[in-house]
């Protein structure tokens, strides 16, 4: 099979015209705001490539000859390199959808609000249409000479979501929670070996954490008080407790802040990276389930990031993973361990 690929640039088509230069196309999918990137190399062996103009939009598409183009994302160049020898331009891209008023340190605070109306004001003020699937009470929030960028990307993660633009709509979800902003269920995507290239898949026993605590401001004492949410997911034995360096305004907020740091731990207890065929069914926040594996390996794991590159007619996805909310720390652990280890199982007797 062949790898094709379509640039479309401020809205004209130049695939033809740069078919025979382009070295390699790069994407990367992450969560978060301008986590989003791409890169273009060009052949520039006579000199006649132009550098593009800050600011112009690209739209990239992939895909094989025989099934078709599949549309990736659209950026807006922020970046120009000249490399060599031999020489070529690189063409650096970040989400187009960005807003120059977003990057703007500003200042504000809103009280007693639910986060999906901080989220709505953010928005406005960027001409971003908003969408929030996080329904919770925000006691206080301070912006405090932060970009909108910043603050709505800290505030998210505070109550345990993501926030990213997408085709001009502001959009705040949950870390794994395999809903769309609308509240459909997501798609698991399985994955067996047979269908990757390469593959690792690590289980860190230093991830594992007990609990997390966090620690409440008392208006009426002045004291500090500990607010400490177990880990359900951990395995017996684990004794570490990830202490929250701030205190926070009130029992809701601390809690909240308290069960995102306990899913982002998690995540951390295991990672893969898959590589594949190029494939654009998979992007960042998608629940992935392993198959066929190992049983201790096998599951479901949540999508990081998934980068696609395309070089010499061949495409091919990279998909990173994490262990997702409730982590795979109980992996390896929940029995004695032997007097005598023996890896390898014996095989059966006939």
């Amino acid at each position: 099979m062949k790898a094709i690929f379509q640039i479309i640039a401020n809205g004209d088509d130049i695939t033809k015209v740069i078919q025979d230069r382009v070295l390699r196309i790069r994407t990367v999918d992450r969560p978060g705001l301008e986590a989003d990137e791409c890169e273009i190399e060009l052949d520039d062996r006579d000199g006649r490539i132009e550098f593009p103009p800050k600011g112009a939009t690209l739209q990239l598409s992939l895909g094989w000859e025989d099934s078709g183009l599949a549309f990736l994302g659209e950026y807006a160049v922020d970046e120009v390199a000249l490399k060599g020898p031999p020489t070529s331009v690189i063409i650096r891209g970040k989400p187009a959808n960005m807003r120059a008023t977003s990057k703007t340190h500003r200042y504000g605070s809103w009280e007693n609000a639910k986060l999906a109306d901080i989220v709505g004001d953010i928005a406005r003020r960027n001409r971003w249409t908003p969408a929030c699937a996080i329904d919770v009470f925000v006691p206080r929030a301070d912006q405090f000479g932060e970009s909108d960028l910043h603050f709505v990307t800290r505030l998210s993660r505070q109550y345990g979501a993501t926030a990213t633009v997408k085709a001009g709509k502001l959009i705040v979800t949950g870390r794994g929670a395999g809903r769309s902003v609308s509240g459909r269920q997501l798609p698991s995507i399985t994955l067996t070996p047979d269908m990757l290239i390469d593959y690792e898949i690590t289980f860190p026993d230093r991830a594992s954490f007990v609990a997390v605590r966090a620690r409440v401001h008392d208006v009426k004492t002045g004291k500090k008080i500990d607010l400490v949410i177990p880990n359900p997911d951990a395995p017996k034995g684990a004794a570490a407790v990830h202490t929250e360096r701030h205190a926070f305004a009130s029992p809701e907020a601390a809690k909240a802040a308290a069960s995102a740091r306990l899913q982002k731990l998690n995540h951390h207890t295991a990672k893969s990276t898959m590589l594949m065929q190029g494939r654009a069914d998979f992007s960042a926040e998608k629940s992935v389930t392993l198959k066929g594996f190992k049983k201790e390996a096998d599951g479901d794991f949540l999508i990081e990031s998934v980068s696609h590159e395309y070089a010499g007619r061949s495409w091919e996805t990279r998909v990173e993973l994490n262990a997702g909310n409730k982590g795979k720390a109980k992996v390896g652990h929940g029995k004695k361990p032997a007097k005598k280890i023996s890896l390898v199982v014996p095989a059966p007797s006939h």
